[in-house]
């Protein structure tokens, strides 16, 4: 039987594919919070290697954890949607468990499988949210190896994906997982609060930004969100000058490749807005420090 806590009930899920080396490291991390999930759905998204018997041996020992597999060949075009799906299907799962044993949860977490949480990481993130009733996504102040403290602060400006918390209302409200960064957009244009806590510590296991593969996923889901060229093209630049000339290179040629080949966009209204807007938004935050400094 799922053991209930009356105050913190929370689901969590966890993406995982090929992470072998990193899952056993979060399970000890979950099996050891302070206030455990009332269900833990980790989804493999295809792995090629021995993570779907590291979740199977982790349902024997863990009543309340749970896995789904994807199996090869269901991936989309976009990484961007394949993460969401896989993290929507996760959330499905543990729903359907919580319905099992009658009870609901206040909360959903995700969590990627790289990552390392202190002990009592939901414990307080949930009585932050119980501290402000219209704190709708949250997430702790993640750090990662090599990055400057610039890095670090740009990095967590908003609620990190990789160990985020939602309030159920905002949930449903912005109709359930949208990805990462449109779930921010979706619930603040609804009057949620979003906020990173910086008291609440989280470690990447590994270097987000190491592979030049990164930069050009980063091009091809920025043109895909409709961003407007010319941001493009000036996010492009500053990874040229505050990265490297040849990631910076990989995320302008994936943005404008598929700019030039018309490829496809998300459908969402709502979040096509709201990227193609983010030039004026730009030029605004640039003519608002000009007049300060005249």
């Amino acid at each position: 039987m799922i053991a209930i806590s009356t105050s913190f009930d929370y689901i969590l899920v966890t993406p995982a594919r090929n992470e072998e080396n990193m899952l056993p490291n979060l399970a000890m991390d979950i099996a050891n919070q302070s206030v455990k999930p009332i269900a833990w759905v980790i989804v493999d998204d295809a792995s090629s290697d021995k993570t779907w018997s590291i979740i199977k041996d982790l349902e024997k020992g863990f009543s309340w954890i749970g896995g789904v597999r994807f199996e090869p060949g269901q991936e989309n075009t976009y990484a961007y949607e394949r993460y969401a799906e896989v993290v929507r299907r996760g959330f499905e799962r543990a729903i359907e468990i919580c319905h099992k044993y009658s009870v609901e949860p206040d909360f959903l977490a995700v969590t990627d499988a790289d990552i390392k949480l202190e002990s009592d990481y939901f414990e307080r993130i949930i009585k932050a949210f119980q501290l402000n009733r219209r704190l709708g996504i949250a997430s702790g102040f993640v750090y990662e190896k090599g990055m400057s403290l610039r890095e670090l602060q740009e990095s967590n400006a908003k609620p990190r994906g990789c160990a985020l918390v939602f309030r159920k209302e905002c949930y449903e409200m912005i109709d359930g997982f949208q990805g990462h960064a449109n779930s921010l957009v979706k619930a603040e244009n609804r009057n949620w609060h979003i906020e990173v806590f910086k008291s609440l510590k989280v470690f990447h296991r590994r270097k987000s930004w190491s592979e030049r593969r990164y930069f050009f996923t980063a091009g091809k889901s920025a043109y895909y969100l409709n961003y407007h060229p010319l941001n493009a093209f000036l996010t492009g630049v500053y990874y040229v000058i505050k990265v490297s000339p040849s990631k910076g290179l990989s995320y302008l040629t994936s943005y404008f490749q598929s700019f030039l080949l018309r490829k496809k966009k998300i459908q969402d209204e709502e979040i096509k807005e709201y990227y193609w807007s983010s030039f004026r938004r730009l030029l605004k935050r640039i003519k608002n420090v000009q007049a300060v400094r005249e």
